[in-house]
């Protein structure tokens, strides 16, 4: 029979089913013949034999570490997305404030600063004048207001922030003509009968009169004709 110290040697690996089949038959010989030995065998194994309470404790925290992974996997891409959002919201708000400040039409042009000259009438009919603006900036838009007892008003509009025009020539400083356009205009709001008796640059409170009803015009130089020439 194996001595019982080399019996004891091989426990460990017994136990841990990591001995070759035949050191495995050579200690379950002993064990069975060997009360000491088998004692010993118990004691090893009681004391490698982890607890079931830790074994449950330990798949608990276990799953608690993969939920805590998973919700901070979802946070994070909460987080992520919520960036992402708002990042984009900020910059469509950037982006539109400057579109706005730049792009929209929406600050009246102060008649102090239009000067209005060379007023005079064509031969067809129309009533021609120069507008140009004294600041310097470039001009975007013309409007039109009106009322029903033949006032018609052309309002000049820029964005908020302006701008300096890139030529020498443009709607902050052409000629302008009161035309069939306008007339039309004026009929399609009061009926076809309508006509408009006086022409206005600027808004009802604060404007300058072009020309009303029954104001003596001087002809239109040929300049004048040859630019506004249909």
């Amino acid at each position: 029979m194996m001595k019982c110290e080399v019996i004891k040697d091989l426990l460990p690996l017994y136990i841990d089913n990591v001995c070759s089949r035949e050191s495995a038959e050579l200690v379950e010989e002993h064990l069975a013949a060997c009360g000491s030995c088998r004692s010993e065998w118990e004691n090893m194994r009681s004391e490698l034999r982890v607890p079931q309470n830790t074994v449950d404790m330990n798949r608990r925290e276990s799953h608690l570490l993969e939920a805590m992974s998973a919700y901070w996997s979802r946070s994070k891409l909460k987080s992520f997305l919520k960036g992402g959002v708002l990042a984009s919201l900020s910059l469509g708000i950037v982006i539109s404030a400057y579109f706005g400040l730049t792009e929209w039409n929406i600050m009246r042009v102060p008649a102090d600063i239009i000067e209005v000259k060379d007023t005079s009438q064509m031969k067809d009919g129309r009533i021609a004048f120069h507008m140009r603006l004294t600041d310097g900036y470039d001009l975007n838009q013309i409007s039109y207001d009106m009322d029903e007892n033949g006032n018609f008003y052309m309002i000049p509009y820029r964005p908020i922030i302006k701008k300096k025009p890139i030529t020498t020539f443009g709607l902050f400083n052409m000629y302008q003509t009161k035309d069939p356009f306008i007339n039309g205009v004026y009929q399609n709001k009061y009926g076809a009968d309508a006509k408009i008796t006086a022409l206005y640059l600027g808004t009802r409170d604060e404007n300058i009169l072009i020309w009303e009803e029954g104001m003596k015009l001087p002809p239109a130089s040929d300049t004048v004709e040859a630019e506004l020439k249909r």
